[in-house]
């Protein structure tokens, strides 16, 4: 199992490269800077894995707990950046929606992710229930975003849908994994979380290079409107109205 692990995360490091560059040759990591620093990140951790495991074996289960643990808070930074993408027309909005994300993340985090970690008897037990409950956060926090630009009209775009989309996938199935861990117990989990995981990732990974191998257009900077609809055109009015009246009370 874990060399089929190591096997999947060498199509992650590919994968991940090629998105880096090629984000960086179609001048896309500024218009999506969390993603691509999340991108990075882990870039540098499957570099850091390899060279543990061929330079040091023994120690490469503790580090890559370490680094797998980190990585499921670092995630929290494509959330953001979803957030931030959904909101680019309105300024205002979009930095109220970024705090929301992260105030989210900490209510979660506080009281619902970390007391598995104090109530839980065995480490294996704490490590699943943490990684169950961060990764059911990340699927709520989702769910409210495409809940928020399903309800305001709010275009995505092939990009940001793309991101999305492959989040979301990544995402569920971690949750069916380790909702089945603990279902069935922890040695389920020390067996499978060495492909499964990667696995997931490669399959994001392949969404994401699909709708981020070509820049797609950016919505507009205002809101479209459709004139034939009038629920549309009202929605529009409101996000404007609220973005407008924000500002005023941020800068007095």
């Amino acid at each position: 199992m874990r060399n089929l692990g190591i096997v999947l995360g060498f199509c992650v490091f590919v994968l991940e490269g090629l998105l880096i560059l090629r984000g960086r040759g179609r001048k896309t990591l500024r218009l999506f800077p969390f993603f691509y620093s999340y991108l990075i990140f882990c870039f540098l951790w499957i570099v850091g894995m390899y060279a543990i495991h061929w330079l040091k074996p023994q120690a490469y289960p503790s580090a890559y707990w370490i680094c797998y643990l980190v990585s499921i808070l670092v995630e929290f930074m494509v959330l953001v950046e979803i957030s931030d993408q959904i909101f680019r027309p309105f300024p205002v909005i979009r930095s109220l929606g970024r705090a929301l994300t992260a105030l989210i993340s900490l209510g979660f985090g506080s009281f619902y992710i970390l007391p598995t970690i104090f109530a839980s008897t065995g480490r294996s037990h704490a490590i699943s229930g943490f990684v169950l409950r961060t990764f059911v956060t990340k699927a709520i926090i989702l769910a409210v975003l495409f809940y928020v630009s399903k309800q305001y009209g709010c275009e995505l775009g092939r990009n940001v849908g793309g991101i999305m989309l492959g989040f979301s996938i990544y995402v569920a199935i971690n949750v069916a994994m380790m909702g089945s861990i603990e279902a069935f117990g922890s040695a389920l989990f020390a067996r499978v979380i060495w492909f499964i995981e990667p696995l997931a990732f490669t399959l994001c990974l392949l969404v994401w290079t699909i709708s981020l191998w070509e820049p797609a257009p950016i919505p507009n900077a205002q809101p479209i409107s459709r004139p034939f609809e009038s629920s549309s055109r009202s929605i529009d009015m409101d996000l404007i109205r609220l973005n407008t009246e924000l500002s005023k009370i941020l800068h007095k």
